[in-house]
């Protein structure tokens, strides 16, 4: 350890580098891997401070095998991507712990690089660059403080100065540099915690309200459609007595080849989607895109084909809901019930076909029926259970949230014979008016039916009467919910909006990262292209490359030419000024000494011709002594003291020589 002179310190900022990351992977990794390490790096912080040796190889490998049992046991097998970077960070921390050469800290620190590299995996939000880039300034100034005596601060100082100079050269190419596909590629790791999913519980649906989870964000191009917006995710048209699923069947439904847009009434825009576990992506009634990696099918249902745990941007044309008619088959197909339970909800279905002329009737009648018999509608439904939760829901409870009134509702269509399907997907949204975009969180999950009625298929939402607040805007934005929705809501700046100067705050936060996933995430092969055809025309196919290797040439010359320009510098070494200001107090007062004698003798040759100066002038002579020949750092408290010194001196009166 003796050859290390700044250990210490490197220990610290190291420790402090790896809280860092195990906060940024809090909601990744299970708690009790993530209190081991907080605890490791608090252990290695404690016998720096105490200045205590390190445990010895026996110890910290039996210690380091309970934390691999640990480790497997709280995180398993099946996320390889979490696995791997538990792993990572695992061997840093306890190899750190260990660290007693200078050849232990070059290897953590390198390792350290890929450790924060890896939280990109997770997230790539504008937050988390800034951070991460403060921890890469760090990383090279404790790789700096290996080989050197410098200050921390000094180190970091330089490190930030050479992020800087790359800063220009990582924006070229960024820009230029082709858009190829990775060589190799892990499992998209989960990256969200809550989210829709194949099968509708209403329980589960009304579980996302509790979440600000970003999910997308959407643009218009132009005009936007009308009101309410109903972005559909995923289908759901099997029923088992408590849930909708997803058949079989609807998830192999055709692809449809991309096609342009044909329509004036087509709906125009740009998704920006988070990384999520599922598959399935967000667009307005019948859907399609051009986009790469963004297929649509025969229900106008859109799903990407990689590329889980990035962000994703792609273009949707929109139209409304299909009108062609369902041939025997497909009505038969949507209008089945393989359960038997629930026997009031039949009951009431029966009823209302016999009052009914025709589907589009039915549809009004049991919308009025939501409408008469108080029901209300809740973030935080009672829990129903049995066999029979629809008949509990419609006679007895009443109050639920929206997968209720459409498991309901989708169940007695079909009771009746109509068909119906459940969808899932996300209900209206908060316009950001800085950048005219849509933001869609978790919160504003919905779940409601779609009726095929013979003129086609329309949208049926009980929300519409027992909440016709909540058909606009983003739910955050309910009045008649809001006290609900704050109580509901976990801790963050959404539950605080109510304070303006919060929320101001909150919506320039969310559109400076809007910016940040648009045009740097979103930067992908199409917007390259674009670029490059506005700037070069026809000719960017040669011109590009060739612009590329002529400007990573001039980057390494004018690097090279820096590195080794002179190191002529004007500023003069530390008290070397304050020195001369003495010689000339001298020559004011007509002292003399000898002219070639060196500053040591001179100041001290001066303090022997200058009593009453004595004192200072020889504090002085120490001072210069230990920052000028034994190399002390001239600190900003002993600048401050030869400033005192020098006015103490000048102060001396002729009279008193």
């Amino acid at each position: 350890m003796n050859e290390i002179k700044n250990h210490r310190v490197i220990n610290f900022a190291l420790s402090f580098i790896y809280l860092g990351l195990v906060s940024f992977f809090t909601e990744h990794l299970p708690l009790p891997f993530i209190a081991m390490l907080s605890v490791l790096c608090g252990w290695n912080v404690y016998l720096t401070v105490k200045q205590k040796q390190k445990p010895n190889a026996w110890f910290a490998n039996g210690l380091a095998a309970i934390a691999l049992i640990i480790m497997l046991s709280s995180i398993g097998f099946k996320d390889t991507v979490v696995l791997f970077v538990a792993m990572l960070l695992l061997s840093c921390v306890f190899k750190l712990l260990q660290a007693k050469s200078k050849q232990h800290y070059q290897l953590i620190i390198t390792l350290t690089f890929f450790s924060l590299s890896a939280v990109y995996l997770f997230s790539q939000t504008i937050f988390t660059t800034l951070v991460i880039s403060t921890f890469y300034i760090l990383n090279f100034a404790v790789l700096g403080l290996l080989e050197s005596s410098h200050s921390l601060k000094l180190s970091s100082k330089q490190s930030a100065k050479i992020m800087l100079l790359a800063f220009p050269l990582a924006v070229i190419l960024l820009l230029f540099l082709p858009k190829l596909p990775a060589f190799w590629q892990l499992p998209g790791p989960k990256m969200a915690q809550t989210g829709l999913s194949e099968q509708v519980d209403p329980f589960d649906i009304a579980k996302l309200s509790n979440s600000d989870e970003l999910v997308f964000r959407a643009k218009f191009n132009g005009t936007p459609p009308p009101t309410p917006y109903y972005w559909r995710a995923i289908v759901h048209d099997e029923f088992d007595g408590a849930v909708w699923k997803t058949s079989s069947f609807l998830k192999q439904a055709l692809i449809l080849p991309a096609k342009k847009s044909t329509s004036e009434n087509e709906a125009q825009y740009t998704v920006i989607a988070e990384p999520a576990i599922s598959d399935w992506l967000y667009g307005l009634g019948f859907s399609s895109s051009e986009s790469p990696n963004v297929i649509a099918n025969t229900l106008g249902l859109l799903r990407k084909q990689q590329y889980k745990s990035k962000v994703l941007q792609y273009a949707v044309n929109s139209e409304p809901l299909s009108s062609t008619s369902l041939n025997k088959s497909q009505q038969r197909f949507y209008s089945q019930l393989t359960v038997s339970n629930n026997q009031k909800s039949q009951q009431l279905a029966q009823q209302l076909k016999n009052n009914s002329a025709n589907a589009d009737e039915f549809f009004n009648r049991l919308l009025s029926y939501f409408s008469k018999n108080e029901f209300s509608y809740t973030l935080t439904p009672t829990p129903m259970r049995g066999e029979n939760t629809l008949d509990q829901f419609m006679f007895d409870n009443k109050r639920g949230f929206c997968g209720h009134y459409a498991s309901a509702a989708a169940f007695i269509f079909r009771s009746a014979g109509i068909p119906a399907r459940v969808v899932s997907g996300y209900l209206g949204g908060e316009l950001n008016k800085n950048s005219d975009y849509m933001t869609i969180r978790q919160y504003d999950a919905h779940a409601w039916v779609e009726v095929y009625t013979g003129a086609g298929w329309k949208v049926f939402d009980a929300t519409a009467v027992v909440a016709p607040e909540r058909l606009n805007g983003s739910l955050s934005q309910s009045t008649t919910l809001n006290d609900e929705f704050k109580n509901n809501i976990s801790f963050g700046l959404v539950s605080l909006s109510n304070y303006a100067a919060i929320n101001w705050l909150r919506l320039e936060l969310e559109n400076l990262d809007y910016q940040w996933s648009s045009w740097v995430l979103g930067f992908d092969k199409d917007k390259q292209q674009d670029l490059f055809a506005t700037l070069f025309g026809n000719k960017f196919i040669w011109l590009v490359p060739l612009g590329v290797i002529i400007i990573l040439i001039l980057s390494f010359t004018a690097y090279f030419i820096y590195l080794n320009r002179p190191k002529a510098s004007t500023k003069q070494p530390p008290l070397v000024n304050e020195y001369y200001e003495i010689i000339c107090w001298a020559n004011k007062h007509a002292i003399s000494y000898p002219e070639n004698a060196t500053p040591t003798q001179t100041l001290e040759h001066i303090s022997n011709q200058a009593p009453h100066a004595e004192q200072q002038i020889t504090a002085f002579c120490e001072l210069f002594k230990q920052v000028r020949y034994a190399r002390h750092p001239f600190t900003k408290e002993r600048k401050n003291q030869a400033k005192d010194l020098i006015k103490l001196i000048k102060s001396t009166k002729q009279r008193n020589l």
